[in-house]
């Protein structure tokens, strides 16, 4: 719980002056406050002493009462206006840096991450620790002030009352000790079910076709409900608690007010107290029972936001990628292409066997490597290395000389142009998809070239809007083909010296395919390209090709050379072949 504090108010010194003035209206606030029940008591008795200069100068008295809640409201207003304003840029910096920070952890943590748990994290969490930073320690500040003063107040006006009025007020302390650790718990519990729930939901709305294709949106829409029920079920455990909380809260403060009235109207019909000290013994009272009363919700606010960074801090906690693992290299100038495999082992973390054994192979300066096998041989995992998602082990992987490791990472990954096996596109336009591979403005005219080098200028004139069109949430509005031919023309844009294709044509016929290869041929000329591929006849004209199998390089060697050796690249080709002649003749 300490812990959690500590790291909740670690945001708190960047803005010093809003919180300084703050501070300063807090203060004036609360002590004009305080001050401006006095003035009222006085106006009362100077009525009761009756006569025409009693009410003159009880008249005056209520005038400065005037003026004093005036300028209270003010200073409270300024109070609000600071810090509040300073909790929500708060907020603003904690959702950046922790943006910043999950855009910078590894693959793995991606792996076993879910998107919706995450954003839960970004938003509702964020927003818990914004109302401790700014309400809540508006109220805490507030009732530092106000409750001392306050009692000092009525010490000075009858210490017996003053007594009679504490028991009743300080029983919430035991309350809040009693119910506060419940509250916590419970709170992390809902926090948690938040996460599930928007989960769930992301995922159902993003794989919403494959729903619809296999009819199970009642499944979804069950499993949905029993997330739903066991946040309602957590949620109205925690309204319970906070309920016992604040009711408890008013219970007590209502019996102070009980205790003032009969003690205190005994002593005025005894004549011991004025009936104007009554009136501003019970405005103290009052002004007591709702700092009182927000102790219980500041507590609340408190418990939520503890749990909501203990879950943040979760995130931070996870080490980012490193820059570099290895000695630095020395700053690459311009990047060659050459790249080199030499004895690499690796396996993924958690998995009980190698995903790659061995591996030795080199790939001169703006040459194409054609890399295939059987699925699962490990040729994907072999691209997450080369840009690191996964850290190559030892020197393994190296380009132009240089330990891949050693290579700051800003500066390795400018060097590749991927198209990943998944094609993602931004919920955006084509041109805009396009453009993030650039820096500065894109032409549509280079647009449109490029998007002709990867095939797609003749689907593009039949879209509703041509490059503007909107391709919906991952590219939904575009075929698999589409899509992939847009995500190859924005790594045709990047114009990085070296171009990894990841089975980017698995989704088009022959006949594009053989297109599209030809655009590519003419793109590739000055660069060195990694082709990864399931149809053998994508990499035939590459001038390398090596076969991997269960993770060993089983072949390699030119298409010609691989045909006649007569192994799995020769029998699988020659499959692929009279599979093709069958769809021909189809």
């Amino acid at each position: 719980m300490r812990q959690a504090y500590r790291r909740i108010f670690r945001y708190i010194p960047r803005y010093k002056v809003p919180l300084l003035v703050g501070a300063l209206c807090v203060v004036t606030s609360r002590l004009l406050m305080v001050y401006a029940p006095r003035l009222l008591g006085r106006a009362l008795n100077e009525l009761k002493a009756g006569g025409s200069a009693a009410v003159d100068q009880a008249i005056q008295t209520g005038w400065s009462f005037l003026a004093v809640s005036v300028a209270s409201g003010l200073f409270a207003y300024g109070m609000r206006r600071s810090l509040v304003g300073a909790s929500r840029r708060a907020a603003r910096d904690l959702q950046r840096d922790l943006f910043a920070h999950v855009e910078r952890l590894p693959a793995r943590f991606f792996d076993g991450a879910r998107t919706g748990d995450l954003i839960a994290r970004l938003t509702s969490d964020v927003e818990a620790v914004r109302f401790s930073l700014g309400p809540g320690l508006m109220y805490v500040a507030g009732t530092l002030i106000l409750f001392p003063t306050a009692v000092w107040s009525m010490a000075d006006l009858s210490g017996s009352l003053t007594l009679a009025a504490l028991g009743p007020l300080l029983a919430i302390i035991i309350l809040v000790r009693v119910l506060g650790p419940g509250i916590m718990r419970q709170t992390r519990a809902v926090q948690d079910r938040i996460g599930g729930l928007s989960a769930r939901a992301q995922e159902s709305f993003a794989g919403a076709r494959v729903v619809r294709a296999y009819a199970t949106e009642t499944v979804e829409g069950s499993a949905f409900e029993n997330e739903n029920a066991n946040l309602v079920r957590e949620t109205l455990g925690l309204a319970r608690t906070r309920s016992l909380l604040t009711g408890g809260l008013h219970v007590l403060g209502g019996g102070a007010q009980i205790v003032v009235l009969w003690y205190g109207g005994s002593q005025v019909i005894a004549g011991t107290m004025g009936l104007g000290y009554l009136a501003t013994f019970m405005l103290y009272v009052s002004m007591l029972i709702w700092p009182m009363i927000s102790v219980g919700w500041v507590v609340s606010a408190f418990q939520r936001s503890a749990a909501a960074m203990e879950r943040i801090d979760e995130i931070f906690d996870k080490q980012p990628e490193p820059s570099v693992t290895r000695e630095p290299a020395a700053e690459l100038e311009r990047v060659r292409g050459h790249l080199a495999f030499e004895r690499l082992t690796f396996r993924h973390p958690g998995a009980a066997s190698d995903a790659l054994r061995d591996v030795t192979f080199e790939i001169p300066p703006g040459s194409t490597l054609g890399l295939v096998g059987p699925v699962g041989s490990g040729k994907s995992t072999l691209l997450s290395l080369l840009t690191r998602e996964y850290d190559p082990p030892g020197s393994a992987v190296r380009l132009d000389g240089h330990d891949i490791t050693s290579i700051p990472l800003a500066t390795l990954r400018a060097a590749f142009a991927v198209v990943p096996q998944d094609a993602f596109l931004f919920s955006t336009t084509i041109h805009e998809n396009l453009a993030y591979a650039v820096a500065g403005e894109l032409s549509p005219s280079l647009a449109r070239d490029t998007l002709s080098l990867a095939g797609l200028d003749e689907d593009l004139d039949s879209l509703p809007r041509g490059l503007d069109t909107v391709v919906g949430e991952r590219g939904l509005q575009l075929s698999g083909g589409q899509k992939q031919r847009v995500t190859i023309a924005r790594a045709l844009l990047r114009e990085a010296p070296i171009l990894l294709l990841d089975d980017c044509l698995s989704a088009v016929d022959t006949q594009t395919e053989a297109r599209i290869l030809e655009g590519l041929r003419t793109a590739m000329r000055r660069r060195t390209a990694i082709v990864v591929a399931h149809r053998l006849s994508t990499v035939r004209h590459a001038d390398q090709i090596v076969v991997l199998d269960a993770g060993e390089v089983a072949e390699s060697g030119t298409h010609e050379e691989l045909v006649a050796a007569g192994g799995w690249y020769a029998r699988t080709y020659a499959q692929q072949r009279i599979e093709a002649e069958l769809e021909g003749l189809a």
